[in-house]
């Protein structure tokens, strides 16, 4: 990307902004932010796949990925993570150099800024403040992926819907909307706990006659904080 570029200091800032940049020299970022290229989305499109992310670094401007796995033999999906603006995409591919064979959409409209991967391995030898936000950040997915999987063979699927809720709660805006999953389909979630919809359902129905949460169509806000917390404190239906 050029300076030239109209939006040049509007991605400038945004690294700025970002934990994984934050801690970079203003002329070390400008020069980083030379090596990567814009790349968009409609929502419903198909913005990574294996070979890209194993070539290429995207870091999310912008929008929500959803990133899953499918069984090809059922069509049954499990959602690993939803990516949004600040996300960083793919940390396995930086890790091993292998491609990662996942399943994509864009949930809206997307933006994100791309590099080289090759280039991205060089900044982290080149510039050791870098590889010091970098490291927590994978820490951080690693964490969160083993959570997953511990969650799915050890929690029911109430406490695993409860946890989601409980998890995506938008304290920061003290809001009673919920980050990320707020406009998602009744599928999705179920699909992000790797369930059914209609265990789903049930369980959602139960909240709402606690009146716990409100339902609007695919649209669902927590009504008592407190209660839900202690939902998932208890850790039984």
């Amino acid at each position: 990307m050029k300076e030239e570029n109209t939006k040049f200091s509007y991605y400038f800032d945004f690294m700025k902004k970002s934990p994984h940049f934050s801690d970079l020299r203003d002329e070390v970022i400008i020069e980083m932010l030379k090596n990567f290229h814009v790349e968009t989305w409609k929502k419903r499109g198909v913005p990574f796949n294996d070979q890209k992310t194993k070539k290429n670094l995207y870091l999310i401007i912008k929008g929500r990925v959803k990133v899953s796995q499918i069984n090809r033999n059922t069509g049954n999906e499990y959602i690993i993570e939803i990516l949004d603006s600040g996300s960083i995409f793919d940390v396995i591919c930086l890790l091993d150099g292998q491609e990662h064979q996942v399943f994509t959409e864009a949930l809206d409209e997307v933006e994100a800024l791309v590099a080289p991967m090759d280039l991205v391995k060089q900044w982290i030898s080149k510039h050791p403040e870098f590889n010091k936000t970098l490291l927590p950040y994978l820490g951080e997915q690693l964490r969160f992926f083993e959570e997953s999987a511990t969650d799915l063979a050890l929690l029911n699927t109430w406490s695993r819907t409860v946890k989601l809720f409980t998890s995506h709660i938008n304290t920061k805006h003290h809001s009673s909307s919920l980050k990320l999953i707020n406009n998602l389909s009744h599928t999705e979630l179920a699909n992000m706990i790797g369930s059914a919809r209609n265990v789903l359902n049930r369980h959602l129905q139960k909240l709402k006659d606690e009146n716990i949460i409100k339902i609007d169509r695919n649209h669902i806000k927590i009504k008592d904080t407190e209660a839900l917390l202690n939902k998932f404190k208890g850790g039984n239906n």
